[in-house]
C-alpha cells in the first residue's frame, strides 16, 4: 500500500495532519518523512549576507524544532519518522523531495502560517496538488476543531504557546488541571521563567502568564 509517507511542515500546529499521516503509517507499516522547507523568499528579503545567514539559521532552528515534534509524536505512536530540512521554493522543493524519496503519498494541511517572511501552507498545498505526480491527501485545517479534551493535549498546546512567546520549554513541573472550561498548565523554561498557560477547552486559544522565575 504505502511505504513512505511525506508530511511537509511549516512549524505551525498541524496535529490533525500528522495524526492522519500516522494513521496511514500504522495501517501500512510505512515510514513518515517530515520535511521543513526554508523558504528562499525569506532569505531574499534580507538586504545583507549577515541578515540572510541570521534568517537562515533561525528558520533551520524552527525546522529542527518542528520536525523533532513530529519525531516525538511518532515515538508515541510507534511510527518511524525520518526528518529533512531543505532550502528553496516550498512547493517545488516538496515535489522534488517526494520524487527523490520515492514517496507514495503526501499528507498536507490546507492552511498554515502566514506573514511577510513565511509561506502560507494552504497556498503551497494548492501548488503541490497541481504539480505532484505523487497522490496528495489534504486535510482541511480550517474545519478542524481545536478542542482540548485531555491533559496530554493541554500540555502540547501549552508547550506550543510558550514557544510562540520565544521561550524554550524546560519542563512541566506538575499535572495540568481544568477549571470549568479552562485548562491551566504550569510551564518552566530554560531561562528560569515560570508560566501559567490558560487554555480555552473549546477553542484551544491560549493565554500565557508569567508567574515568576528561579
Amino acid at each position: 500500500m504505502y511505504d513512505r509517507i511525506l508530511v511537509p511542515t511549516d512549524g505551525s500546529d498541524q496535529s490533525a495532519v500528522v495524526s492522519q499521516a500516522f494513521d496511514l503509517a500504522e495501517l501500512a507499516g510505512a515510514t513518515v518523512h517530515a520535511l521543513y522547507v526554508v523558504d528562499e523568499k525569506a532569505l531574499n528579503y534580507q538586504p545583507s549576507e549577515s541578515g540572510r545567514e541570521e534568517t537562515r539559521s533561525a528558520r533551520r532552528e524552527e525546522g529542527e524544532d518542528a520536525t523533532r515534534r513530529i519525531v516525538e509524536a511518532g515515538d508515541d505512536r510507534g511510527v518511524e519518522v525520518v526528518t529533512a530540512i531543505e532550502e528553496g521554493s516550498p512547493a517545488e522543493t516538496i515535489v522534488s523531495y517526494a520524487d527523490e524519496a520515492d514517496a507514495d503519498v503526501l499528507v498536507m494541511g490546507t492552511h498554515g502560517r502566514s506573514g511577510v517572511d513565511r509561506y502560507v501552507l494552504g497556498s503551497v498545498t494548492e501548488q503541490v496538488v497541481r504539480t505532484s505526480e505523487v497522490p496528495v491527501l489534504t486535510v482541511n485545517l480550517a474545519r478542524q476543531r481545536r478542542a482540548v479534551r485531555d491533559d496530554e493535549t493541554a500540555v502540547e498546546r501549552a508547550r506550543e504557546a510558550v514557544r510562540e512567546e520565544g521561550h524554550d520549554v524546560a519542563g512541566i513541573p506538575e499535572d495540568p488541571y481544568r477549571e470549568s472550561n479552562t485548562w491551566i498548565v504550569r510551564v518552566r523554561t530554560d531561562d528560569g521563567g515560570a508560566f501559567n498557560v490558560h487554555i480555552d477547552a473549546a477553542s484551544g486559544e491560549a493565554r500565557v502568564a508569567r508567574i515568576g522565575g528561579d
